[in-house]
């Protein structure tokens, strides 16, 4: 069954292969797809629990009721910029589609470029399969045509 991913954030929507780093342009971590930052804010793609809020604000995992995982990784080299997030949720918290996970402040995370706003979605869970049908193209928060996903 091919179910919708809602933009958790806007930007420019990539394909993993895009990212410049190997763990995820590799899939090592899993299948997904990046997502470019122009927005500021973002929201959690589905009703969950937030099961990992990195404490420097830039990486969470949400878990669905049905076990289905996405680890939203805010920007590259972010781990060591803990000022440009402000966050809004915490570890094993409810959230319900469209909470806001986190403020970002994009100038104080795009110090060296703008491929550090590039920002890595990943499931977690085997046998995803995404399609992005708006890949290269803007996309905003909340989207619900951009990205389907299916669980062979």
């Amino acid at each position: 069954m091919t179910e919708k991913f809602i933009v958790p954030f806007s930007g420019e929507l990539l394909s993993l292969e895009q990212v410049p780093d190997v763990h995820f342009s590799q899939k090592q971590l899993g299948e997904g797809f990046a997502i470019k930052l122009t927005g500021e804010q973002v929201i959690s793609p589905f009703d969950g629990v937030v099961i990992a809020a990195f404490p420097t604000g830039h990486a969470f995992i949400i878990r669905r009721k049905d076990g289905l995982e996405v680890l939203i990784h805010l920007g590259l080299n972010s781990a060591n910029k803990p000022e440009a997030f402000q966050m809004k949720v915490e570890k094993y918290q409810k959230v319900k589609q469209g909470d806001v996970l986190v403020q970002v402040d994009k100038t104080l995370l795009a110090i060296r470029s703008d491929e550090d706003l590039i920002s890595p979605i990943v499931f977690s869970n085997p046998n995803i399969k995404v399609q992005l049908h708006k890949q290269n193209q803007n996309v905003v928060l909340g989207d619900e045509q951009a990205i389907t996903f299916a669980i062979n």
